[in-house]
């Protein structure tokens, strides 16, 4: 009896057309079509490509033979061949990469990945360093998918994603590619955006390679309201600011309605020598916070280090907020740390005596929230001060109770 093998090759094609599965295709929703309607997970029947594989591998007839045809189902299933266009890109086949378009399969699918920004095949693999898949891509698609945004927010190029991930021969490659002469606005800005990415992923030789190219460290992110040196002010990373400044990076400019400060931001991060650096370049001290209640610099510091350099500079250790309360106000109303006692007695040390019976939001006053915290070591500190009859009394029944 004649074996399979022996079989004409249409009609082993046609034998191996029965054999199917049923599978739910994008169980993990990676494809963005998917979620843009009322998209359920359900088991379709398709290709069982897996068996048919390996069928394939038994003999060089069936090589020969089923070869080409797993292409072709695949994207005879539009979902199917998708799925194995992302796998082929994720696993570096560049050769499958190639011949799943050559059989229909688009390049201009949108997937999702890295939570919620989606992307082209070339859009993942900017992000995951792979330089080669990124030329084969380049070569078959153009250029025209280099400043195509990814679908999230903020959006984001494959520029971006390898400058965020730090893949410097990728941003090599796709930095110097020219902007459209018909581009939007946010593409004009394909540098100055990457250079935020940069930033971001902390990479002080990206971010100056995306300079020396013409990226703004001037830029202002509409989206996030900063400039890459406030981002960069928040990173912990000396080197990084240092160099912006150097560049030429404006230390106060931001946004009118966003705390996105870069003398904030390294104060919230406890660094010292950032805020050192940042001084040095021109920064504010007296600088205040727009988008919330308008507090000077003093409410972000945690480290006594940061609140006697800013103090010893001038910084109004008495200013008012929008909400009436002032830097004293702020501390009395920390958590119970070492911290709080050295800063209640630091600030009174530089003039905050006068705001102890000041009342602030709700109108309490520092004795009022260290009584309602329970914090007897700042009460102690702020007891002496006191002269107002009403906050005697409230301490003398504090002591009573403890």
């Amino acid at each position: 009896m004649a074996g399979l093998a022996d079989l004409p090759p249409e009609l082993i094609l046609r034998l191996i057309s029965f054999l199917t599965c049923e599978k739910i295709l994008d169980k993990d929703n990676c494809l963005i079509e998917q979620l843009r309607g009322s998209y359920k997970p359900v088991l379709e029947l398709v290709p069982d490509l897996s068996s048919i594989n390996s069928l394939s591998q038994t003999t060089t007839i069936f090589h020969r033979t089923l070869d080409v045809t797993l292409y072709k189902l695949c994207a005879s299933v539009e979902t199917l061949g998708q799925r194995a266009l992302l796998f082929a890109v994720e696993h570096q086949l560049e050769n499958a990469v190639e011949r799943l378009v050559e059989v229909g399969v688009s390049l201009h699918t949108d997937y999702g990945f890295e939570h919620l920004n989606w992307g082209s095949v070339l859009h993942i693999a900017a992000a995951m360093g792979f330089r080669d898949m990124v030329v084969k891509l380049l070569g078959m698609c153009g250029e025209e998918m280099v400043h195509k945004r990814a679908d999230g927010r903020p959006s984001r190029t494959p520029l971006d994603y390898a400058a965020r991930h730090n893949h410097l021969e990728i941003v090599k490659l796709l930095a110097p590619i020219p902007v459209p002469g018909s581009s939007t606005p946010i593409e004009a800005q394909y540098l100055n955006i990457a250079l935020l990415a940069a930033v971001q992923g902390r990479n002080v030789e990206i971010s100056e390679y995306l300079v020396s190219e013409g990226a703004d460290v001037n830029f202002l992110d509409l989206w996030g309201g900063g400039t890459p040196l406030s981002y960069a002010a928040a990173t912990k990373n000396l080197g990084l600011v240092q160099f912006l400044v150097f560049a030429g990076a404006d230390p106060n400019l931001r946004q009118s309605n966003t705390s996105t400060i870069p003398l904030f931001n390294a104060t919230f991060t406890h660094n010292l020598e950032i805020v050192q650096v940042l001084v040095a370049a021109g920064a504010d001290i007296h600088v205040l916070d727009q988008r919330r209640d308008q507090p000077n610099v003093l409410v972000c510091c945690e480290t006594v280090e940061l609140l006697r350099f800013f103090l010893e500079r001038g910084v109004d250790p008495n200013f008012e907020d929008r909400g009436g309360n002032t830097p004293l106000h702020h501390v009395c109303a920390r958590v119970k740390t070492g911290f709080a006692v050295a800063a209640v007695e630091l600030l009174l040390r530089f003039g905050a005596a006068v705001t102890v019976e000041k009342p602030g939001r709700r109108g309490l006053t520092p004795v009022d929230i260290a009584i309602a915290r329970g914090d007897t070591e700042i009460l102690e500190l702020l007891e002496p001060l006191v002269q107002d009859p009403d906050l005697k009394r409230k301490i003398a029944a504090r002591w009573k109770e403890t």
